[in-house]
């Protein structure tokens, strides 16, 4: 049986995350030459769509023997193993591959409340076995991938690590975020104001200097499981990543400035963001899974003065649309878990927290504790707009449009039980509280190009349970389903004879 420390092996190191999900029959290794021009991505494509292994592209056209690079797709897409469909993201966080969801949560935000284990500084690391500098630097030489034929551009960052620290050297930042190749030495992406890159950002540009940058692929994957939690401002990531992994993150200097970066990691870019020169950026299919052609607007520019990387590196990539994907995965997940510990801090009786996938990260689902909340003696109105109110007020709750309160006898990631709470027990206006006074993700498709509101586009929680909820202790319905309706000796019966009746045990 695997140990502990087995589970939170792959968590620290990507290579060996790679064997595991090999051995695990997760993994396809494709060496049939690919086109990165729409093919390589829309096998991606297809992947998420049929919850099929990951695929690691081999040869890919342009790509140099030993050079960069191979790619990896669908690193932290859903599973097609049996009993483990969440098993790369449980993976990632140094859980065994047949975690629930409810085991990942618990497994983060344990962690959060552990002791903070700090990165430790090496002399060097497999990043360093290859080095290009300045004009020997060419990105459009690259077989950076196309990944939808409306794309402004070959997006070579969709899963990787920027890593930015401010002036004064005491916050350093990891986070993720797109960027699109420009020219040959400078790649261009989004820097949003209410993101934490975009803040430290600010603090440079007020400065008059370029901000040092460096952008990491193939990092330790619980290091970009946490690169895309909004934990509060002034923490650094690595020491929570230490804690996830149970060990320091190693870390190497840079060549050109003097960001650290994981010393295991497959590929950095170093260099600035420039606080004054801007270009084209996108459009690009987001993790809403809409496109609009021909839209694009003037970002910053990333520009690269070195790159590292180890032999024979992997890119892994996220093809962003329809569910599920990594925006889905991944950042719904750590979102989620970040407002569980959200609403727990502030003394509310919140159970679990969990973002569907299929919502595309627009739903957010939060159970309540029955019990608790009945000592509270408040009601459906009160208990909403406060929850409200300390969601939506909240780092994470900038992202989240819509949020959704259920019972203890509905299981939030699963999301049959959800649409049945809403269905059921979401009365149209009575149970539903809006609130226009906290703004909302630039990224949604309504807020971009939807009917343009007098403050800021409303935000709701739906509360999908009954008034009765909140004050009876025994719930005045049985639900009528397979362990609602019978006794447990005739479930028993039924599961152990399943195989008689003539059903496939799968």
């Amino acid at each position: 049986m695997a140990t502990s420390r087995d589970h939170r092996a792959a968590a620290a190191d990507f290579r060996q995350y790679i064997k595991e999900l090999q051995d695990e029959d997760d993994l396809l290794t494709i060496t049939e030459e690919v086109d990165p021009h729409l093919e390589l991505a829309a096998i991606v494509r297809r992947v998420y769509e049929s919850e099929e292994k990951a695929p690691l592209f081999e040869n890919i056209n342009g790509r140099k023997e030993n050079g960069l690079f191979r790619v990896l797709g669908a690193p932290v897409g859903l599973s097609p193993v049996p009993g483990q469909r969440l098993g790369r993201i449980a993976k990632s966080l140094g859980l065994p591959s047949t975690a629930t969801g409810w085991d990942i949560i618990e497994r983060i935000n344990a962690a959060k409340k552990s002791p903070p284990i700090p990165p430790k500084e090496v002399l060097s690391g497999p990043i360093k076995e290859h080095r290009i500098f300045g004009d020997e630097i060419d990105l459009t030489a690259l077989p950076v991938p196309l990944l939808h034929e409306d794309d402004g551009g070959k997006y070579l960052e969709t899963f990787g690590m920027h890593i930015v620290q401010t002036p004064d050297g005491r916050w350093t930042n990891w986070s993720i975020t797109r960027a699109m190749v420009h020219d040959k030495r400078t790649l261009v992406g989004p820097i949003i104001p209410k993101q934490d890159i975009g803040v430290i950002w600010q603090m440079w540009k007020e400065r008059g200097e370029d901000m040092p940058w460096a952008l990491c692929f193939g990092v330790p994957p619980a290091a970009i499981m946490v690169g895309g939690m909004p934990i509060p401002q002034w923490t650094d990531e690595s020491a929570f990543i230490g804690s996830l992994t149970g060990s320091p993150v190693e870390v190497v200097k840079c060549d050109t400035n003097e960001l650290r970066v994981p010393a295991n990691a497959e590929i950095v870019l170093e260099g600035v963001v420039s606080t004054s020169e801007t270009a084209p950026e996108g459009p690009m299919s987001e993790y809403h899974g809409l496109v609009f052609p021909g839209q694009s607007r003037q970002c910053p520019l990333f520009k690269v003065n070195a790159i590292t990387h180890r032999e024979n590196p992997i890119l892994p990539i996220c093809v962003a649309g329809r569910a599920t994907e990594e925006n889905h995965t991944l950042w719904g997940v750590m979102v989620a878990a970040e407002v569980l510990n959200i609403c727990q801090a502030a003394e509310l009786p919140i159970k679990m927290a969990w973002c569907p996938f299929e919502s595309h990260g627009l739903w957010w689902v939060v159970q309540a504790d029955r019990q608790k909340m009945r000592a509270l003696e408040t009601n459906i109105a009160d208990f909403s707009t406060k929850l409200g109110h300390v969601v939506f007020g909240s780092k994470p709750g900038w992202y989240i449009p819509k949020l959704y309160l259920v019972g203890d006898d509905i299981d939030p990631t699963n999301l049959r039980d959800v649409i049945w709470a809403e269905a059921t027990r979401c009365q149209p206006g009575t149970n539903e509280f809006l609130f226009d006074e906290y703004g909302n993700m630039t990224l949604i498709p309504y807020v971009g190009y939807g009917t343009k509101p007098e403050r800021h586009h409303k935000k709701v929680v739906r509360c999908c349970m009954l008034p009765c909820e909140f004050v009876d202790e025994h719930l005045p319905w049985k639900a009528g389903s397979f362990q609602g309706s019978y006794p447990v000796d005739v479930q028993k019966k039924v599961i152990r004879d399943w195989g008689k009746y003539g059903y496939s045990r799968a």
